[in-house]
């Protein structure tokens, strides 16, 4: 398996002075291609700042990470934009789609920015929709979708380049349990599919227990890294399916 991004001694600092918070403080992390990864940790810890830099959002202070062989320090503004738009996709917990556009032309954004022709981004477009189950629903505005489905418009936007990466923040914050335990399964599979590699910043249970690597960040340091072995993933299969039975004879 390769390696998509490599970290070494990286630091964070926002704000200077007395007033200075050091959000990283000597992070070493190595994410092979492939891995479906949770950052965990409490408020603070610098989750969202670690994934703001392997989303290349933003740059470290000191250290080097280098991601899908580039420097990421190196790179020039213009550089960082285009490694963004041609290889990362992106998913957030408040969706972030255009309310003006349909569910289609939000998902063309991502081709757009790749600089892909009008017809080939009515195509991809369309055919990620079909995908994440929302193919009879193209010409819909968010305002005419459920939150759920909202969040399958931002994973079809995501996915439609067939980016390397995909940096995922809370996407499941504003989901109820079934419809976030939907969505999960579906960046799951695609996952398996496509080779994809996802990491997530959250706390969230359901994301935890579908993860293969939990990374917990605590005052700014990876304090734990634990990859779930291959017995850890089928007992939870097995303790999910178990759940369900007895919420299914509840009900009956």
């Amino acid at each position: 398996m390769s390696v998509l991004c490599d970290i070494k001694d990286v630091k964070k600092v926002y704000g200077s002075g007395p007033a200075a918070v050091q959000a990283l403080r000597g992070v070493n992390l190595t994410i092979d291609e492939g891995e479906f990864t949770v950052i965990s940790g409490p408020s603070g810890s610098g989750k969202s700042t670690l994934l703001n830099l392997v989303g290349c959002l933003d740059v470290c202070d000191e250290g080097v990470m280098t991601l899908l062989g580039h420097d990421v320090k190196k790179l020039s503004p213009k550089g960082l934009a285009q490694l963004r738009a041609e290889r990362i996709g992106f998913i957030f917990q408040s969706f972030n789609l255009i309310p003006v556009l349909t569910a289609r032309e939000n998902v063309e954004l991502a081709l757009q920015l790749a600089g892909d022709t009008k017809g080939d981004r009515v195509k991809r477009a369309s055919e990620a929709l079909d995908r994440v189950g929302l193919g009879d629903y193209l010409h819909r505005r968010p305002n005419q979708l459920s939150g759920g489905q909202q969040q399958r418009v931002a994973v079809a936007r995501a996915l439609v380049k067939e980016p390397a990466l995909v940096v995922a923040d809370e996407p499941t914050a504003n989901l109820d349990s079934n419809t976030g335990a939907a969505v999960l399964d579906l960046m799951r599979d695609m996952n398996k599919q496509l080779g994809i590699t996802f990491l997530f910043s959250t706390h969230d249970p359901l994301i935890m227990v579908r993860a293969r690597r939990i990374l917990l960040l605590r005052d700014g340091q990876i304090e734990d890294d634990e990859i779930k072995t291959r017995s850890d993933l089928t007992r939870e299969v097995e303790r999910k399916a178990v759940q369900e039975m007895l919420h299914n004879l509840a009900d009956y």
